[in-house]
């Protein structure tokens, strides 16, 4: 039997087998065993967890089965460990249990994990080196032949992942049809993975059930007596068959196939798959026409999505894929629009950028609970309850599962009473249309911006309305980058017609979108790297014509429109922090600091060795406004470790990132990063730019201006000397735009002045 897919049914298959054939000997009173047959995972934990509390030493194979209930609960972190456990204890001679070779466990499940985990590179290098061990055709192969297909497959090298499916088929044991039907089980993910709908389908019509597979579960239940034993498996296996048939293009059986799936009860119980199987029945409602019935399919998708904080993990090594649940959301907003309802289509989006940030920040566990009575307490408390949640979803246990729910359903409300904005990073809890309406003033616009793929739309949102446009999303990251690209060649003409073109790409079509003075844009995707101030109509910038304001979402002013800052002190001002290496000195960042300082009197500099970050954390709280004159520093494949290089102190390397915000407070109007790259972020496949300008305005910041790019030290001081002097008569959004239009005249080329950006509070 293929363990790559199917290792707690082989476990259950032997250990039923055993207790029946070999009678109560030793194993049928080892109840973590028991428990592991009848798929109670929570059980195994607690059971062997307990064992080990009171100094009871594990075999080998008893914690494999404890590796194996971690993984099944998708508790990652402990299975690694576990794993860890496991391969010392073989290594230690422990390496068989009744006659089978387990020496291979560790590293098999390992690879499986990797998988799971999208840490493709590791999972096919290990499942190489166990191929490299195991001699040809033996049966181990094939395990690590699918999780390196699947982490070829997943990584996009198809030919890979071909080479694999080849080599697995070319060991196909037919001794037996059940061993048939366990081998097409497992190859039939690989197909998936390899996006070949119409050879996964063909290989799973190979895997029907046949009179010994039937056997062998009438001897499991004489057992057991659990006629449920494998509930979780067939709901696996059918949602395959749904998934297949979908993919092969024969919409009619997947439909009658997951109509079937959605009405057992059993379902419901893993919410990674309970979520695919209703997205996957939308997506059909959708090829029908029927958009009502679509809506209606996907949002309830997005209530399970929403009901964890964590991401509900991936079964890729399982079924082929990972879930894209931000392709649910670009559904029922596509879905939502065709029906005629702009207001919900909106609310959607804003979802699913509060989903994204809720997923980068899922095993972070030093938020800070901003001081509200009970946040950090009612914090653990929902940690604790989604580990329980977790674990007994694995065991299928219907009722115990919607109890846990429930609990969990009551617990995010009472954190979002006790600390709104707390909620809003662990908990999907993005405000109505009509909510983020009352908020705005009545001579601004908000332009939000959601793309899916190909699909791109645009809602104008005021006090008075709601409305959409769908635009065209095809090659919109090459357009921004080309534009990007001629701003920073720093002269000549190249830029106007990139800015031209997405001018007329995103804001000409758009009805509204620049009736009123001030225009608040929440970007998305490649569009957080677009300098809209840029942007061109032929006549004029967009800047000459409007105030611009940025937000990672809509619903993030909520937060900071209530924030009354308690800042008493003026300015704050760290410049050219000394960071041990004169190739890193700035000195213009400090003749910026002192230009400022001049502008205003009362502010405090601080200088190279003292404009340190313990510096700023400390003093955070005292000023109104924060400048900061230093390095940044853009980390896109790790989004919370982007940071601002500030001057080491004692064990402090001073590096302030993006995830140190998440844990600090401040209490600052305006924080102001005059560095290199500091308002870039990684942009998430369902949005929020999770740069250090979001981690700003959680710390505490209304206000941030960053830049999208490195600016040279006279025209950067030019621009920020105007913008203080101006500061101190104007808003924010409309003393930026003044600075940025003075520095148009001295300094025509966009390069010079249309890199920052205002993102927070315009006023």
């Amino acid at each position: 039997m293929c363990r790559t897919q199917f290792a707690a049914m082989s476990q259950r298959l032997v250990l039923a087998l055993t207790l029946l054939l070999g009678g109560c000997g030793a194993i049928i009173y080892n109840p973590d065993m028991q428990y592991g047959a009848q798929g109670r995972y929570d059980k195994v934990i607690e059971y062997l967890e307990a064992a080990e509390g009171k100094g009871e030493k594990l075999t080998s194979m008893r914690i494999n089965t404890l590796c194996t209930a971690y993984y099944q609960t998708k508790d990652y972190e402990r299975t690694l460990v576990c794993l860890d456990r496991l391969q010392a204890s073989i290594d230690a001679g422990d390496n068989s249990w009744l006659g089978l070779d387990i020496r291979y466990n560790a590293a098999g499940m390992r690879n499986i994990v990797l998988v799971d985990l999208g840490r493709y590179g590791e999972a096919l290098a290990g499942s190489r080196a166990m191929l490299a061990q195991l001699p040809p055709r033996d049966y181990r192969r094939r395990q690590p032949i699918i999780s390196a297909g699947l982490a070829c497959a997943l990584s996009g090298d198809m030919a890979g992942a071909r080479r694999y499916a080849a080599e697995y088929e070319d060991m196909r044991d037919t001794s037996t049809s059940l061993a048939m039907q366990a081998q097409d089980v497992g190859l039939a993910p690989l197909y998936i993975a390899m996006r070949d709908g119409p050879t996964a389908y063909a290989v799973l019509r190979r895997a029907k059930d046949d009179a010994t597979s039937a056997l062998l579960r009438g001897v499991v239940y004489a057992v057991s007596g659990d006629k449920d034993i494998f509930g979780g498996l067939d709901i696996q296996r059918e949602f395959l068959f749904a998934r297949t048939a979908l993919l092969a293009g024969k919409n009619d059986e997947a439909r009658e196939r997951y109509d079937k799936l959605l009405g057992n009860p059993l379902c419901e119980v893993d919410g990674y798959i309970h979520w695919q199987m209703l997205a996957d029945r939308g997506r059909i409602a959708v090829a029908d026409g029927q958009h009502e019935a679509a809506v209606g399919y996907l949002s309830r998708a997005v209530e399970i999505i929403e009901t964890q904080r964590r991401t509900i993990g991936s079964e890729a090594s399982k079924i082929g894929f990972v879930g894209d649940k931000q392709g649910v959301y670009g559904d029922i907003v596509a879905s939502l629009l065709a029906a005629g309802r702009q207001d919900k289509a909106f609310e959607y989006a804003e979802r699913a950028k509060a989903r994204a940030l809720v997923d980068l920040l899922a095993e972070r566990g030093d938020l800070a609970p901003q001081d509200q009575a009970g946040a950090a307490e009612t914090l653990a408390q929902l940690a604790g309850l989604e580990r329980q949640y977790v674990r007994r979803s694995a065991s299928a246990d219907v009722g115990e599962s919607a109890r846990l729910r429930s609990a969990l359903s009551g617990l995010r409300r009472d954190m979002d009473r006790k600390a709104p904005e707390l909620a809003s990073l662990v908990t999907v809890s993005a405000p109505g249309a009509p909510e983020i309406q009352a908020g705005l003033a009545p001579d601004e616009t908000l332009l939000e911006y959601y793309g899916q793929g190909d699909a791109l739309f645009a809602f104008v949102v005021t006090r008075e309305s709601v409305r959409a446009a769908r635009l065209d999303g095809r090659g919109l990251e090459a357009e921004v980058r080309a534009l990007r690209e001629a701003v920073a060649q720093g002269s000549g003409e190249a830029w106007r017609q990139p800015a031209r073109r997405l001018y007329d790409r995103l804001l000409a079509p758009v009805p509204g979108a620049l009736d009123k003075p001030r225009l608040v844009i929440v970007s998305h995707g490649p569009l957080h790297y677009l300098p809209f101030a840029a942007l061109h109509d032929g006549s004029r910038f967009l800047a000459e014509r409007v105030a611009l304001t940025f937000l990672p979402s809509a619903g993030v002013r909520r937060f900071l429109a209530a924030r009354q800052p308690a800042a008493t002190r003026s300015l704050l001002l760290l410049g050219n922090p000394d960071l041990g290496d004169k190739a890193f000195d700035l000195p213009g960042a400090q003749a910026e600091a002192r230009a400022i300082k001049g502008i205003w009197p009362d502010s405090t500099v601080l200088l190279r060795k003292a404009a340190t970050k313990s510096a700023l954390t400390r003093a955070g709280g005292l000023f109104r406004v924060i400048h900061v004159a230093a390095h940044g520093e853009f980390v896109s494949d790790q989004p919370l470790a982007s940071r601002l290089l500030l001057a080491p102190e004692g064990a402090d390397d001073g590096r302030l990132t993006a995830g140190d915000l998440y844990g600090i407070r401040l209490s600052a109007d305006l924080v102001t990063l005059s560095a290199c790259e500091t308002g870039m972020g990684a942009v998430l496949s369902g949005d929020d730019v999770v740069g250090l300008t979001r981690g700003f305005l959680y710390a505490g910041a209304n206000s941030i201006v960053a830049s999208l790019w490195p600016v040279s030290d006279a025209e950067t001081q030019f621009l920020m000397t105007g913008f203080y002097r101006s500061l101190k008569t104007q808003p924010k959004a409309d003393a930026l735009r003044q600075a940025q239009l003075e520095t148009l005249r001295r300094y025509p080329h966009p390069f010079y002045w249309s890199a920052f950006q205002l993102t927070g509070m315009g006023r």
